[in-house]
């Protein structure tokens, strides 16, 4: 987190509005240029849109419909008489149904609608902000802290709302999005409007929101404490994804300066992708396979000029955002269909749902304490198993005549993939049995759970290919949150665990004869691919904007090289001392791939 030390700001002579810059952490390189948009929210992020006298009659029937489904949601709450909520619930809720029951807190959300013509979910939060304030004014305790209530009721009419069609407003292309926290679902959302850059108070590298936003070329920010407080929607910003800096109101000399970093960085970009594709080969004739993360055909065609050999990730969670909600069965279908389409021969392997039980279920249940290790992934999958077999379904009627495998997120041993297994043996003959084709995808296991490198020779024998996910594998080795700032300092890519791990599995997959394909941030950074190479990885899934400075890497070094690294580095004892080695080796080797001056400590 970034401490109020790091605040930087000057009042400048005759400027009403003073230059003010702010330190952050880096998080997707580049330069930007544009207008903040403040984004607010929890579960459902919004930004006020400003509405034509035309939408506002629409606006106010979101509005009494999201009302409508929220009482009803608390109905059904409170009517329990059974179960961890039979002794205070039904209390506490009755409670927070009144509050939605209240004609004048309606009437005050709809007068604020029809007044400043804003959509429905500023004007909620406008209104939620005053009696927020009212609430922890007031002296006497138990009453202060009824602003809680408040805020829930809030957070509920908001999320019922996000079921619904908002007013339509072009997102300007200039925008820069600043929030507390930025959710990866607001970010696909956004992905057709193409913001400019990204600001947030938290978040690290390997978040999923931070991982969308290099797959978009979105330079990107992160630490900056009171984000919300410091900026507000109309200022003028640049986002430095370099250095890490956040400009408000910059000067016309400020300006101008960083007009032509980022004219620099946009024709980068184009000059990437005018990288000849085909296969890639290590200085010493060795082939490496690359693939391509992606959601979205349009992005893998862009990935496949660039040389990429099928898409190595498919995350279909995500089309939670584009169905607001589970889809149904036609429609995966359909979208599996047209991304293997997109992939054609190089196949697509698609991980099934990595949601958490805030995701799936109700948002408004309550909160696991710690989510990373709850009901999250191919465990959420075996517990609601309706869902996971209407995934599976679809899954086997699409791959019928294309390349489609399917990847089981957060393995943790053997006992998980039968289970899968069976479920989709018994989802085949019961299409079988209504005449529907199916085709014979390839079942896979995401190995990112410590347990799982440690039964990795089990693990084999029962799929078919291993995907490695870095990410999550180095956060939950090393006990670092990957998405909290204030032990980014632990979360370390080169500590001997981790390379221990990687080296086992890949191993293990090579003495098999089974495919491994590594498609974390490792796969994708030009600084761990040499080590990734020395370690035994030949396959390597990325977002498609690192897919050229991968090529480089891997065009320009030679195999034995990157082995003799690995075995440099074998014996080491700290991540210091392998940070320095690596460092060390990559500017003596390959110096006219990496700039001189690089340190993994900087």
């Amino acid at each position: 987190m970034i401490s109020d030390d790091n605040f930087e700001g000057a009042d400048l002579p005759g400027e009403t509005a003073p230059e003010i810059r702010l330190r952050a952490r880096a998080v997707s390189r580049g330069v930007a240029i544009g207008m903040i948009v403040c984004f607010h929210g929890a579960n459902r992020q919004f930004y006020r849109i400003d509405l034509k006298d035309s939408q506002i009659e629409h606006e106010l029937k979101r509005l009494d419909k999201a009302i409508g489904v929220a009482k009803r949601q608390l109905d059904k709450i409170v009517s329990r008489k059974q179960g961890r909520i039979a002794e205070s619930g039904p209390g506490i809720f009755e409670s927070h149904r009144m509050l939605i029951a209240d004609s004048s807190l309606q009437s005050k959300f709809e007068k604020e609608i029809y007044d400043q013509k804003v959509n429905a979910e500023w004007a909620i939060k406008l209104i939620t902000d005053v009696y927020v304030a009212k609430y922890k004014a007031i002296e006497d305790e138990h009453l202060r802290d009824r602003y809680i209530d408040i805020e829930d009721v809030s957070d509920r009419i908001l999320a019922a709302l996000g079921s619904t069609p908002a007013a339509k407003r072009a997102f300007a292309k200039d925008s820069i999005v600043a929030a507390k926290d930025l959710k990866p679902s607001t970010l696909v959302e956004l992905a057709d409007h193409g913001p400019q850059a990204v600001i947030t108070e938290n978040g690290g590298w390997t978040s999923h929101t931070f991982i969308l936003a290099r797959e978009m070329n979105w330079p990107a920010v992160t630490g900056v404490k009171r984000i919300l407080r410091r900026v507000k929607t109309g200022d003028l910003a640049i986002v430095d994804g370099y250095g890490g800096h956040v400009i408000i109101n910059p000067t016309r000399e400020t300006l101008e300066s960083y007009s032509s970093e980022a004219a620099r960085f946009h024709s980068g970009l184009a000059a990437a992708s005018a990288i000849s594709s085909g296969p890639v080969k290590t200085l010493d004739g060795r082939q490496i396979r690359i693939f391509a993360n992606s959601d979205a055909p349009a992005v893998y065609r862009k990935a496949k000029t660039l040389g990429a050999q099928g898409i190595g990730l498919y995350r279909s969670e995500f089309l939670f955002n584009r169905f607001r909600g589970f889809p149904t069965e036609a429609e995966q279908v359909e979208a599996y269909r047209v991304i293997a389409d997109a992939a054609g021969d190089g196949g697509v392997k698609i991980r099934t749902f990595d949601l958490g039980a805030d995701q799936l279920l109700d948002q408004n249940a309550a909160r696991e304490k710690n989510p990373a290790l709850g009901m999250r992934a191919i465990r959420l999958g075996l517990g609601y198993k309706k869902l996971l077999r209407t995934q599976l379904r679809a899954l086997l009627r699409a791959s019928f005549g294309r390349k489609i495998d399917i990847v089981i997120p957060m393995i943790s041993g053997v006992s998980e993939i039968r289970a899968v297994r069976a479920l989709l043996e018994h989802e085949r003959e019961q299409l079988a049995a209504k005449g529907k084709e199916t085709g014979s995808p390839l079942l896979g296991a995401m190995v990112e759970v410590p347990s799982a490198v440690l039964v990795i020779e089990e693990i084999v024998k029962e799929t078919d290919f291993l995907c490695l996910g870095t990410n999550d594998l180095i956060q939950y080795l090393l006990a670092a949150d990957r998405d909290n700032e204030s032990v980014a300092g632990w979360f370390r890519t080169l500590h001997p665990a981790v390379l221990r791990a990687i080296s086992g599995v890949l191993k293990s997959a090579a003495n098999a004869g089974k495919p491994a394909i590594v498609c974390g941030e490792m796969a994708g950074s030009p600084y761990y691919v040499p080590v990734l190479l020395g370690l035994g990885a030949t396959e390597l899934s990325m977002n498609v904007h690192s897919i050229a400075r991968v090529r480089k890497i891997v065009t320009g070094v030679a195999l034995e090289e990157t082995k003799k690294l690995a075995a440099a580095i074998e014996s080491l004892a700290t991540v210091e001392e392998i940070e320095d080695t690596v460092s060390q080796h990559l500017k003596k080797n390959w110096g006219h791939l990496f700039p001189q001056d690089f340190s993994f400590s900087s």
